[in-house]
């Protein structure tokens, strides 16, 4: 043992190359292979030095206390000190139908965890089957006090570190150089059993933000929340009666049924720091984040179960990002095509005007003929209900859409359903759960859950070799067959804690981690298909998790979830800027909003001032879409009348003239990992304003984007960060930092460039 020798100096250098996700080119996701840096293994009599060119790791073994430094030697990462007796009480809450009263009671202290229970019930009907309706978790906690032993291994270290706990559990940490500039830190607590969740805590500096984390709607600066790594679908604001349920749940304008304001459709479990870090959890069990609201002074991460690891890699904004990405993965390159803009047909449900075959192939009929009357700038088109045509109709439709310059795309999901959608063949689900292709509960049956439509569903297991030879079939014959560029894949939530796996996985781990099996069996196929033929496919999808090798890897880009047709912070038109950057940090950047919205079952249908405002908005974001409504009916820029079409044909030309900038922004993200919209904390991280701004962001470095998002607003109020910047519609000039009030009418967006700069 290593520790019998304290002044001894050893040094282990090794070097290791390991095999990214994806191993193609820049199409693949991620950049090819990521090396693990030499390193260089000091041990001292109190201390332990783990070094690597991209910066150190020390550790204290006396009382324990480990902290990361970057290249140039600053702490920029540091462990808690040693606190807490015996005894520490520990309460972890989500609250049921989205409330936040009920504060955490948690232990910030080295390599901490709780030993008692936890309680998750869930739903197996209802839009919200794989939620939580509520989690708890309940015991004593105990901490790691000091290292015990320590020996080499491989190019890092192995600790045991005794504990306070006087049953006498121990801990097993391995510190390692690890990919991306990053060092790796896998915690063990043995013996497991008992042990609820294991955690480590790090102080919060005087000035730092946390961005990141997937598609949150809270805020982009995450200090001060606590965050649930778990996916939960369906989550939306209340609606009309928004104020009172605010209120009432503690949550105000962000509130969210039924699991509150942190819930999202799309997780990520990393984090950039301007404290000089990124910051990445390396698991798919449910986890959760604590980034002060437990103790100002301190954030946490802990994962349930005895067994946690995480990645640090020391080093400013970009290079976190850069990493960070490398890491989880990055959004492919699209054609130019496929940023839209793009006109969507849903298939009308659960009405009395509810689609059949013969309804659904006229209304796509009369779109095309609506878009060549009006010679609309359309680049893509989308009819869902393919699968209730005949295949025919189908592959006429497309040869149309393909012979007017537009890319056709259709649309599949994850689970198999009988139910009214109408998004495919009932012959499906009886052939799936025949042939059992799908999840099973513990007797051995297929799982069937209730749809958000109103029917029954089972969710395709991905880990079975035939279904997943079945899943290429369907693929296949969407872009092979019928000749589609491309695709919606949807959904992706409903995977209950019970559900069993053909390859022995439950539901407790393959929750989080089956959209990324799910989009990369997909993408399998495609990237056969373009191997074989040249073409570029297209697909978007709605729920993710970027852990390592996460979901980013795979997609194309990603939509919100069912956004509400209304103006609310909570899941509106006012919580896309907040949800596209906080993922867009970490490597999920293809942003695609529904324009106008989708959920309107409690809001009723967009009316033509919202849906303008929401053209704008996505004006100068990654992706241009219209699809709203399935249960009032398509809203299409031609459904208000000739003004509101010219306002949305308005907002189309400026998405495409920004094309070529955000194409460029975007094949640069390939390599840098900086995403093509930004944070206003990513160029300006030491303005506190800029921080928080959520309701503006950066189109690159010279473009500032600034959309209304207040009904009856005629003028914005937009900070400006330091510099020169030009108001594009009036030329006028203002230097920051300010803020500014800018006229803003129906017909316009709020935007600025860098002044001596023109991007587009």
């Amino acid at each position: 043992m290593l520790s019998l020798f304290p002044k001894a100096v050893i040094v282990v250098t090794a070097l290791f190359v390991l095999n990214a996700c994806n191993d193609s080119t820049s199409q693949s996701g991620s950049t090819g292979t990521q090396v693990v840096q030499p390193s260089q293994l000091n041990l001292g009599e109190q201390r332990i030095t783990l070094t690597s060119a991209n910066g150190s790791v020390e550790i204290d073994k006396n009382p324990l206390r480990m902290r990361f430094l970057n290249a140039q030697g600053q702490i920029v990462l540091e462990q808690v000190a040693s606190q807490g007796g015996a005894l520490q009480p520990g309460l972890m809450l989500d609250e049921p139908l989205g409330s936040d009263y009920v504060p955490d009671v948690l232990l910030n202290a080295p390599f901490s965890y709780l030993v008692g229970a936890e309680v998750s019930p869930q739903l197996r009907a209802t839009p919200w089957v794989g939620n939580y309706i509520t989690q708890a978790m309940v015991g004593i906690q105990y901490h790691g006090v000091a290292v015990k032993e320590s020996k080499s291994i491989g190019n890092g270290i192995e600790l045991t570190v005794s504990t306070n706990d006087p049953t006498g559990r121990t801990i097993v940490a391995r510190i390692m150089p690890d990919s991306a500039g990053s060092f790796s830190v896998s915690l063990k607590v043995l013996p497991a059993q008992g042990v609820a969740f294991i955690a480590d805590s790090f102080v919060i500096k005087a000035d730092e933000s946390f961005h990141g984390f997937g598609g949150r709607h809270n805020a982009v600066d995450q200090r001060g929340k606590s965050l649930t790594n778990f996916i939960q679908t369906q989550n939306v604001g209340a609606g009309p009666i928004g104020g009172v349920a605010g209120v009432l749940s503690g949550g105000g304008d962000r509130f969210m049924f039924p699991s509150g304001e942190d819930a999202a459709y799309y997780i990520s479990t990393a984090f950039a720091s301007t404290g000089g870090y990124g910051f990445m959890l390396d698991s798919t069990k449910p986890s959760r984040y604590n980034m002060g609201a437990a103790n100002p002074q301190a954030w946490q991460v802990n994962t349930s179960g005895a067994e946690m690891s995480y990645l640090v890699i020391p080093g400013d904004e970009p290079t976190a990002l850069r990493s960070l990405s490398e890491i989880q993965g990055r959004h492919r390159v699209p054609q130019l095509g496929d940023l839209g803009p793009t006109l969507s047909r849903a298939v009308r449900v659960l009405s009395a005007q509810a689609d059949d075959a013969a309804t659904y192939e006229a209304k796509v009929w009369d779109d095309i003929q609506r878009i060549d009357a009006g010679k609309l700038p359309v680049k893509g088109y989308v009819f869902e209900g393919w699968e209730i045509l005949p295949r025919e109709s189908s592959r006429t439709i497309i040869k149309a859409l393909h012979d007017r310059g537009i890319r056709a795309y259709l649309y599949i999901r994850n689970y198999v359903g009988l139910d009214p959608a109408n998004t495919e063949r009932p012959e499906t689900f009886t052939e799936a759960l025949s042939e059992g292709y799908v999840a099973k509960d513990l007797t051995g049956a297929p799982y069937l859950f209730g749809t958000p439509f109103g029917g029954l569903g089972a969710a395709i297991d991905f880990t079975n070799p035939e279904a997943v030879q079945w899943w290429g079939g369907r693929i296949r014959e969407m872009i092979v067959d019928l000749k589609a560029d491309g695709f919606m894949q949807d959904f992706g939530e409903h995977i209950a804690l019970d559900m069993q796996f053909h390859d022995g996985s439950t539901g407790v781990t393959m929750h989080n981690h089956y959209p990324t099996l799910f989009h990369k069996t997909t993408r399998a196929v495609t990237d056969d298909v373009e191997k074989k033929t040249g073409r570029r496919i297209f697909f978007w999808t709605r729920a993710g998790y970027s852990a390592r090798g996460g979901s980013s890897a795979f997609e194309s880009s990603n939509f919100p979830g069912d956004e509400t047709s209304d103006w609310s912070r909570a899941s509106g038109l006012a919580s896309l800027t907040t949800d596209m950057l906080s993922r867009s940090a970490t490597g999920s950047y293809g942003f695609n909003t529904d324009i106008g919205g989708y959920f309107d079952y409690h809001t009723g249908p967009p009316n033509a001032e919202l849906f303008t405002r929401w053209s704008f908005w996505a004006a100068l974001s990654p992706v241009f879409r219209v699809h709203n409504s399935s249960s009032n009916g398509v809203r299409m820029p031609w459904f208000y009348g000739e003004k509101t079409l010219e306002h949305w044909r308005k907002a189309a030309n400026l998405h495409l003239a920004a094309a070529p900038l955000i194409m460029q922004l975007w094949e640069e993200a390939q390599t840098t990992g900086i995403p093509p919209t930004r944070g206003m904390w990513f160029h300006f991280p030491d303005d506190k304003r800029a921080k928080s701004e959520d309701q503006q962001w950066m189109l690159g470095p010279d473009v500032i984007v600034a959309p209304v998002v207040l009904p009856g607003a005629l003028s914005r109020k937009v900070y400006l960060p330091k510099g020169c910047w030009k108001h594009v519609d009036s030329s006028k000039q203002f230097e920051g930092p300010k803020d500014v009030t800018v006229d803003a009418p129906i017909d316009s967006l709020p935007y600025f460039f860098r002044c001596g700069t023109q991007p587009f």
